[in-house]
């Protein structure tokens, strides 16, 4: 059993009493025990965050880090549930930290926080187990694991969400160890706080929080606790976690941020946000699509049992049985917690996770959800490890076998980094930079850039918002412009002088706005603005046929009138050439499909070829109407 609990002392005035007995005052216990273990956990941190540093990306990455990254520069939105706490430690890095660029910033606030997860992860093994080396192996193998390595190394939401992940176990391991009332009142408290602000970044937490807060309450009421006052100063702690949330109606109402998601002045917009109510609160794609609860755990078995090895998976099964069957009655109740929130995770989520048969990109979004389990079986294993360690160590008394395993620990942990180190050396990956440097440097001046995706839209804004670089290119997210709140929020700040003549193409919404197409936009600017836009023409939108078609411009397509008549020879020899050396394609034998890098590659190499396959069309198109005039008529 580890040693080290918490004590009660002396009550000061108005503290909570019953029968006399104090409450409020408690001697927590410390988070380390001593200056071994201190040392210990501080290696796990700097080592692991050393090598995030070392291998993060230097700038820019694919997915939403580019609109987490220009929503904080401006304290704006970002997209639901609005990521506040995230924002917030974003927004302060990116704006007081004095050196390298927002993405640089962010993505080394991601590789420092994923440190502090390795150092809970080893906290929680060695304080269930009480030994050290199975606190290094279970932090080290799992944070060297490629899907948490690669989330490890970019400025997203998920590092900081893993963190949290450990530190409810931590917090649930605490409350099991607390001695008699005063220390489960003072850790329901401080667990409280942790929970509701965990939910301030990722709401998949609540999977874990709400078998731990059951567990809670009724721990609370076997020891008289479940009173009335104790329940709201409880509740209250869990509120306080939340405040973060406000940061939402303060951006809307305070901050005219350059980009936004949604207009919070009200209610019913903001609780519509945090619920993801477009998406659906733990669905993954605004889909009709359904997978089943068996497809998903399948998904995740297979996925895990490459990334951690079944010989995790093994090491799981002996870590709950060995707790559940040998361990003292507060490993015991710890554990059962602990297969709680995991299973939990699984029941719910997958359940409500609606990608169908995930591939590609698909399979990249459904994967880093499953980092959320992987701790609790990385922590469950290690527990499961350390029992036996301890086991073998004092039937042996040779204190000589504490360095044996941990050199041992150190020697996996080394064959893990080596295994994924190429994979998740990011350190030289400055593709999506030059992309999209590279279509902005191609477009004239007060250009709008029409986008749709996260692909498109988040690189564009990165560097326009971010960087402040080519602020004079409007980009605008057509998925945006569908919106009310664009109107109301983004267009008075960052369009003020385009014409944007109702909402764009979603017919049959509740708006006061009128509804307009493609045609209609580009009649109200294409006079003052050359327009471009760098995704496919949306499949729905004909309104353009033989008014406008889209002409290849470098990776983008510009929009021509068909009454002005422009010679296809003459328009090919002045558009930008894409230059493959000077802006090199990601190697497709490194990149797996779900990757962005990939995606990238292939979009790369289909407008590389565009100019061509168009020009030829047009050929064809302009013999075939020479050899049949009657088709003019």
């Amino acid at each position: 059993m580890a040693k080290g609990k918490g004590k009660a002392i002396k009550t000061p005035h108005g503290a909570l009493k019953r029968s006399g007995k104090p409450l409020d005052d408690y001697e927590p216990e410390p988070l380390f025990y001593d200056k071994e273990e201190k040392m210990l956990a501080s290696l796990v941190f700097l080592g692991s965050a050393s090598l995030y540093i070392f291998t993060m990306y230097p700038g820019l990455q694919g997915g939403d880090s580019g609109e987490l990254m220009s929503t904080a520069k401006d304290f704006g939105v970002s997209h639901p549930p609005g990521y506040p706490l995230f924002t917030t430690m974003a927004a302060i890095m990116i704006n007081l930290f004095p050196i390298g660029s927002c993405a640089w910033k962010l993505n080394l606030m991601s590789s420092t926080i994923a440190g502090i997860t390795n150092m809970m992860m080893f906290i929680n093994v060695k304080r269930f187990s009480g030994s050290d080396a199975a606190g290094v192996l279970a932090a080290g193998w799992c944070g060297f694991s490629r899907v948490f390595w690669m989330w490890s190394i970019q400025g997203e939401v998920f590092s900081l969400s893993n963190l949290f992940i450990m530190v409810i176990m931590y917090a649930a391991w605490r409350f099991t160890n607390a001695e008699g009332r005063n220390g489960k009142y003072y850790e329901a408290k401080l667990g409280a706080f942790l929970c509701g602000l965990s939910l301030t970044n990722q709401h998949t937490s609540v999977l874990y929080i709400f078998p731990t807060a059951l567990w809670v309450l009724y721990t609370m009421f076997k020891y008289d606790l479940a009173k009335t006052h104790t329940l709201f100063r409880v509740g209250l702690r869990g509120l306080a976690g939340l405040s973060p949330y406000l940061q939402l109606p303060i951006s809307s109402i305070f901050f005219n941020a350059r980009v936004t998601w949604g207009d919070h002045r009200s209610f019913s917009d903001f609780k519509k946000h945090i619920l993801r109510e477009d998406f659906g609160t733990f669905r993954l794609v605004s889909s009709t699509e359904q997978s089943t609860l068996i497809d998903n755990l399948m998904v995740y078995f297979n996925d895990s049992r490459n990334e951690l090895t079944i010989a995790a998976w093994i090491l799981f099964v002996v870590g709950m049985t060995i707790a559940l069957i040998w361990g003292s009655s507060k490993q015991k109740e710890t554990m059962l917690v602990y297969m709680a929130m995991f299973g939990t995770y699984h029941i719910v989520f997958d359940s409500l996770a609606n990608i169908k048969n995930p591939s590609g990109i698909s399979h990249g979004v459904l994967e880093r959800f499953w980092l959320q389990p992987s701790l609790a079986l990385c922590c469950i294993a290690g527990c499961g490890v350390g029992m036996v360690i301890e086991f073998l160590k004092s039937k042996a008394q040779c204190p000589a076998l504490k360095y044996l395993f941990l050199s041992l620990a150190v020697l996996a942990i080394g064959y893990q980094v080596q295994h994924n180190y190429e994979d998740c050396n990011e350190n030289d990956n400055h593709y999506f930079w030059h992309y999209s440097r590279h279509i902005l440097d191609e477009l004239p001046k007060q250009s709008i850039l029409l986008t749709s995706g996260d692909f498109s839209t988040n690189t564009f804004r990165y560097h326009t918002i971010g960087e402040e670089y080519r602020t004079d290119v409007m980009v605008m997210d057509m998925q945006f412009m569908q919106t009310d709140w664009f109107y109301k929020m983004l267009m008075p700040v960052t369009f003020p002088d385009v014409s944007f003549p109702g909402l764009y193409l979603k017919p049959g919404l509740d708006s006061t706005y009128p509804f307009y197409n493609l045609k209609t936009f580009l009649d109200e600017n294409l006079t003052k603005y050359p327009v471009y836009m760098c995704v496919a023409v949306p499949e729905a939108e004909n309104s353009i046929a033989g008014h406008y078609e889209g002409w290849p411009f470098g990776m983008c397509q510009k929009f021509i009138r068909v009454s002005d008549n422009v010679d296809p020879l003459e328009y090919v020899t002045t558009i930008p050439v894409i230059n493959l050396e000077q802006y090199p394609l990601p190697d497709l034998d490194r990149y797996e499909s779900e990757t962005w890098e990939y995606l990238m590659a292939r979009v790369m190499l289909e407008t590389y070829t565009k100019p061509s396959v168009w020009l030829w069309k047009k050929a064809n198109s302009i013999k075939y109407t020479i050899s049949h005039p009657w088709r003019r008529i």
